[in-house]
C-alpha cells in the first residue's frame, strides 16, 4: 500500500517538473516576484530536483529517505508560497507551470501539498524494503532526466532574470569617437548617421525611415555608412531610392563603430547623444 502512495506521489512530482520544464521562463518569472528577480535562477533547480526526487519514489529507491526528504522539501516550498501570499500578494503557485486550471487558488495548494505530506507519512513511519535500480530503470531516468535538462535551457532563455541589464547611454564626444575619422561635423548642426550593409534585410527594412529624417527635417543632414560591397550596392540601388548620402567604408572600420547592423547615432553638438541598435523607427514617433 504505502509503495502505491509513493508512486502516486512520485507521479504527481515528474508530472509537476514537466510541465514547468515546458514554460522555465514563466516560472522563474515568478519565482523573481519573491523579491529579488536573481531568485529566478533557482527555478531550473527545483525543477530539476521535482523529477529527480519523482522518478526515485516510482522507482522504490531508499523508500523511508526518500519520504523524509520529500516531505521536507514540500514543507520548504510550502511555507514559501505562504511568505508570497502574505507579504508580495501572490496567489499563482505555478505548480503546474502553462496548465493554470491546476494552479489552483492558495487554500487548495496547501491543503494540496497537506495531502502529500499524508501520503508519505506511513513510508517515514515504517522502514520499508528499497529496490535495487535495474539498467532499464537507469535508462528510463537517464532519458527523463536529459529531456528536462533540454526543456529547461530551451525555455529559460526568456526569463527576466537572463537578461543582460541596459545600460543607460552615456554621451560621447566625436573627438573620442571612430566615427570622427568617417564623417566631418559641425558644432551648430545635427545629424543622423545609418551604419548598415547593403545586404543586410533589417538593414534594408530601415531605409524608408532612414528617408523620413530627411524629408521631416528631423535632423540637418543624414548620413549612411555602409560595408563596401560593390554587387550588392548595385542591387541596393536599383531596389532602393535613398535622399541621402551613403559612403562605404571597409568591414574593419564598421567593426570599431558597430557591433550589430544595423546601428543609428544622432550627432548634436558635435556629440553623439544617442546609439541605438536595430530597425530604425519613424522620426514622427521620436521627435513629434
Amino acid at each position: 500500500m504505502t509503495k502505491i502512495l509513493r508512486f502516486i506521489v512520485g507521479t504527481i512530482f515528474l508530472l509537476s517538473g514537466l510541465l514547468k520544464a515546458l514554460d522555465a521562463a514563466t516560472f522563474a518569472n515568478l519565482m523573481s516576484k519573491y523579491g529579488a528577480e536573481w531568485f529566478g535562477i533557482a527555478a531550473p533547480v527545483i525543477i530539476f530536483v521535482e523529477v529527480i526526487l519523482g522518478m526515485l519514489l516510482i522507482f522504490n529507491v531508499q523508500p523511508r529517505a526518500l519520504a523524509i526528504i520529500t516531505t521536507g522539501f514540500v514543507i520548504l516550498v510550502s511555507c514559501v508560497y505562504l511568505y508570497g501570499v502574505l507579504a508580495r500578494d501572490i496567489t499563482d503557485c505555478g505548480c503546474f507551470g502553462p496548465l493554470s486550471f491546476l494552479n489552483s487558488q492558495p487554500w487548495l495548494t496547501f491543503v494540496r501539498n497537506g495531502v502529500i505530506v499524508a501520503l508519505l507519512v506511513p513510508s517515514i513511519i515504517k522502514q520499508q524494503h528499497s529496490e535495487n535500480l535495474t539498467m532499464p530503470a537507469l535508462v528510463c531516468m537517464a532519458v527523463i532526466a536529459v529531456t528536462i535538462m533540454f526543456l529547461c535551457g530551451y525555455s529559460f532563455k526568456g526569463a527576466k532574470c537572463m537578461r543582460k541589464p541596459q545600460k543607460e547611454f552615456q554621451p560621447i564626444a566625436m573627438s573620442d569617437s571612430p566615427l570622427s575619422s568617417l564623417i566631418l561635423t559641425s558644432k551648430d548642426s545635427t545629424y543622423f548617421v545609418f551604419a548598415f550593409s547593403y545586404n543586410c534585410p533589417f538593414c534594408l527594412n530601415s531605409i524608408g525611415n532612414v528617408n523620413q529624417y530627411n524629408q521631416m527635417h528631423a535632423v540637418d543632414r543624414v548620413i549612411g555608412l555602409a560595408i563596401t560591397d560593390a554587387a550588392n550596392e548595385t542591387r541596393f540601388h536599383r531596389l532602393f531610392e535613398t535622399n541621402f548620402e551613403i559612403h562605404n567604408i571597409s568591414p574593419l572600420a564598421m567593426r570599431r563603430i558597430a557591433s550589430t547592423l544595423p546601428t543609428s547615432f544622432l550627432v548634436r553638438h558635435d556629440t553623439i547623444v544617442s546609439m541605438d541598435e536595430g530597425m530604425v523607427i519613424s522620426p514622427a514617433f521620436i521627435f513629434y
